[in-house]
């Protein structure tokens, strides 16, 4: 889960009073934490807010009691320091045009989506290029991110190649698969991305010929530009047509 602006986003889902489905209890828990922790308050007055909050929300199978020492336990991480009282709040995440031009230059659609969604996850996380995942499960999250769905196998051998290409590596350690990326701090910014979602989808509308971004705001779906009146991605196009239908019924 990747959320540039974590105040306005934790404020959403308050004022909703709905848990977004891809997000983790953990992080919830956390965002919830932090937007009521004030030094006038005792940790066990958030813990209080923080499950109040949680059953106002009326999350499929949540039990309180299941939860009562992670919630314990990351309020106090919050009191003692370990975890940030800080929102991260950023407007965009840079992609600059080297970066770009590096993505440019590899063979296929696929390995293009890859490496730009590599360079916008190693920026977000902030840890000096690395991408700490402990996993493949967890890994796995990148792809889905960069729109890429295929095999293991297949996402091994896209990860080998990127290797030896020497745009990625790896950690010494055999426990885990974090990858480092090298980045660029300096030069043109090329691209914002505002939106951490569909990142493969957001390369290929902006710099692949032929292509264009949903003109539905917020969507980050690609269009293939087949004439004058391509402007929506198929999921977008299909609601409008299904909204265009019910108006035309209604009218009748």
């Amino acid at each position: 889960m990747y959320v540039l602006n974590e105040e306005d986003y934790i404020r959403g889902i308050l004022a909703s009073k709905s848990k977004p489905s891809d997000l983790g209890m953990g992080y919830l828990i956390t965002l919830i934490a932090k937007y009521y922790y004030s030094e006038e308050y005792d940790m066990a007055d958030v813990v209080e807010i923080v499950k109040m909050r949680l059953r106002e929300m009326n999350i499929p199978l949540y039990q309180e009691y299941k939860y009562h020492r992670k919630i314990q336990n990351i309020c106090s991480a919050l009191y003692d320091g370990k975890i940030s009282k800080d929102f991260k709040k950023r407007d965009y995440i840079p992609i600059y045009k080297s970066e770009i031009e590096v993505i440019d230059s590899l063979d296929n659609d696929r390995e293009k989506k890859l490496m730009f969604t590599l360079f916008a996850v190693a920026r977000y996380m902030e840890c000096d290029g690395w991408i700490n995942k402990k996993n493949f499960k967890r890994l796995s999250e990148v792809f889905r991110l960069a729109n890429i769905s295929v095999t293991s196998d297949k996402k091994s051998e896209l990860l080998h190649t990127l290797y030896t290409k020497g745009l990625i590596r790896f950690a010494k350690q055999i426990d885990n698969l974090n990858i480092r990326v090298d980045l660029v701090e300096d030069g043109e910014i090329y691209y914002k991305i505002r939106d951490f979602k569909d990142l493969g989808n957001q390369y290929m509308a902006n710099f692949k010929a032929g292509y264009r971004q949903c003109a539905t705001e917020g969507c980050t779906g690609r269009v293939k530009i087949a004439g004058p009146n391509s402007k929506y991605c198929k999921k977008c196009a299909r609601e409008r047509n299904l909204e265009k239908h019910i108006r035309y019924n209604k009218k009748r």
